[in-house]
């Protein structure tokens, strides 16, 4: 039997060896698959696909499963980009690898970038084999990531409904008390990470605003600064030079109409050049009080 398609039946890019002669493959099967690469040791007792996460592999090669931000991005969570994998390691594991070298003991020197938390999961419904759950991940979060970035991934959770108010309570409750002012700044109505992030820029100058303000023949915009500014920001990360749609034009030419200052901001421009992206929203402000020019 073909143990890759054994693999791809499960439903898994990493399985263990017991899983995949649990599903039908044979000793041989496995050994026929390594040497033929449809299939990859990872470490010993867990086999993947090939073509498999290269972080997903490299935190089951140490011994752990993706955590914190590599785990909410996997669950598809907001969380900043990292170059490296986070990993969770249980304190009690052993037998860790380097995540480059199964046969190579784990160390500090060898970590290759990778990030290792070392905390027990909670119990938590979607935790897996190679991943932990949302929840363990926000918790992770919350402890390892700046507060913006930590307040983006609580806002986009709940605004997916992958947790509810109770829920990030009581991660709150399990954390270190200086992590309690966080939970005040949580907004589940922030449909991206980088639109929590202009918010709570905003709630740092004292500008008062309204987030996803109605409008009509608009909709919603992201935010209304001042009763005068609207605030549209695209979350999208990897469209950096996509420009406005059809749509978008008849937003903006409706809100101009009523006389609103529209100011659309990217992600690079949001997560790069911050200080352009607070400077257009202030010059808009200003531009607005002083009223036209005749």
């Amino acid at each position: 039997m073909d143990a890759a398609l054994v693999l791809a039946a499960l439903g898994e890019p990493v399985a263990t060896r017991a899983q995949l002669l649990a599903a039908g493959a044979r000793p041989r099967d496995l050994t026929a698959a390594v040497r033929g690469r449809s299939l990859i040791r990872v470490r010993e007792g867990y086999y993947a696909d090939p073509l498999a996460d290269p972080a997903l592999l490299q935190a089951v090669r140490i011994g752990g499963r993706l955590g914190c931000v590599s785990a909410l991005r996997r669950h598809g969570v907001w969380a900043p980009s990292h170059p490296f994998p986070h990993v969770s390691v249980d304190p009690k594991a052993s037998r860790l690898r380097s995540p480059r070298n199964r046969h190579i003991a784990l160390e500090q020197q060898n970590r290759d970038g990778c990030e290792v938390h070392w905390t027990a999961a909670a119990d938590d419904t979607d935790t897996s084999a190679h991943t932990v759950g949302v929840v363990n991940a926000l918790a992770q979060t919350i402890r390892c990531q700046p507060a913006e970035f930590a307040v983006a991934a609580l806002d986009s959770a709940l605004y997916q409904r992958l947790v509810t108010a109770q829920r990030v309570a009581a991660i709150f409750a399990t954390l270190p008390r200086r992590f309690a002012p966080l939970e005040a700044l949580v907004e589940p109505r922030c449909m991206s990470g980088i639109e929590s992030i202009i918010r709570l820029e905003l709630v740092k100058l004292g500008i008062p605003f309204e987030v996803q303000a109605p409008f009509d023949r608009v909709g919603f915009v992201d935010f209304l600064v001042a009763g005068c500014v609207v605030v549209e920001v695209d979350g999208r990360e990897y469209h950096e030079g996509e420009v406005p749609t059809a749509r978008d034009y008849a937003r903006d030419a409706y809100l101009a109409a009523r006389e609103y200052i529209v100011v659309r901001l990217n992600y690079r421009q949001v997560m790069f050049e911050r200080e352009l992206a607070i400077a257009a929203i202030l010059g808009a402000l200003r531009a607005h009080r002083r009223g036209p020019v005749v």
